[in-house]
């Protein structure tokens, strides 16, 4: 080919419409992360799945649980997921532009929010850890390397008795540490009131919830004690009364994450996603220590972070 030929070719294909993305490329896991949210709860996580000749998927948006979504499918190009039963529907459109993917959710109520996103990583740990010093995180006197998720409600927390404590859950903010990490080991003790409810979020991004269990069914699922928030469930049901104090015991490298709950392995698996509440969710950056502070009244006590150097 001749040079005159090689260059009409290039400018041929640089004015080529660009090829509408398929289906095949919206399969995977994405991290999503709403851009004109008005609050912190801007994070969100797609899955999208092979299913025969179409699709399948979930997601987890703002708060709450991981779910299936109603449906999902791509259509000229673009992807739609809907959450949600008829008529009480949110519809997630968005388009591959490069590898970024954008979009716009639709509410039930009408309202809207845009969102930006990208395939996540796969987290692969290739080695084990080297393990730095130990990190105390809470000095049993200030609330010194933590700050209030929200700064504009009010402030629930206090140091009482030597104990980092939820003393008015209600509008109170989830509070955050200073310092980030990216694998970790983590050691606490909490006690929680009869019937209430708290969280621990590592990276900032996967709650392990903390719950006074109301029953041996609920003890079991991705929502009892020990639970990575409704991604893995507790194999067994080691908690105490509330009103006790319990420990908990973290190994989270990459992926993989180990639970134990006074002393009894309790979740030994790998997590696919977000939780819902996360601070970001781009799953490759560090992030930090994150209590959940507004789903009632909880204490903490012997805060350590071992991180991975």
């Amino acid at each position: 080919m001749t040079a005159l030929s090689l260059a009409l070719a290039a400018a041929l294909a640089a004015h080529a419409p660009a090829q509408a993305p398929k289906a095949d490329d919206y399969v995977g896991t994405w991290n999503v992360r709403i851009t004109d949210a008005a609050d912190t709860f801007v994070s969100g996580g797609f899955q999208v799945d092979k299913a025969g000749d179409g699709l399948t998927g979930g997601l987890v948006w703002r708060s709450g649980s991981f779910t299936p979504a109603a449906s999902v499918e791509v259509s000229d190009g673009a992807l739609r997921i809907v959450r949600g039963p008829a008529g009480k529907q949110d519809v997630f459109e968005a388009r591959l532009e490069g590898k970024t993917l954008k979009g716009r959710v639709t509410y039930v109520n009408g309202r809207t929010n845009e969102f930006e996103g990208r395939r996540a990583p796969l987290l692969l740990s290739r080695k084990a850890p080297v393990w730095g010093a130990p990190v105390k995180m809470f000095d049993g006197k200030t609330l010194d390397g933590w700050h209030a998720r929200d700064p504009k409600a009010q402030n629930g927390w206090a140091v009482v008795d030597g104990e980092l404590a939820v003393v008015q859950p209600k509008g109170n903010s989830d509070l955050v540490s200073d310092r980030t990490f990216l694998d970790m080991k983590l050691h606490l003790e909490f006690n929680v009131e009869p019937k209430s409810n708290s969280g621990v979020y590592l990276r900032g991004r996967y709650e392990l919830q903390i719950l006074d269990n109301p029953d041996a069914k609920m003890a079991l699922d991705t929502h009892g004690c020990g639970a990575v928030y409704s991604r893995l469930a507790p194999a067994l049901d080691a908690t105490k009364p509330a009103g006790e104090w319990q420990t908990l015991d973290v190994e989270f490298v990459g992926r993989q994450v180990k639970v134990t709950l006074n002393g009894q392995l309790v979740v030994n698996g790998v997590v696919e996603g977000i939780t819902g509440g996360a601070l970001s969710p781009f799953e490759e950056e560090p992030g930090p220590l994150m209590l959940q502070g507004d789903h009632g009244k909880v204490r903490f006590r012997n805060i350590v972070v071992t991180p991975a150097t």
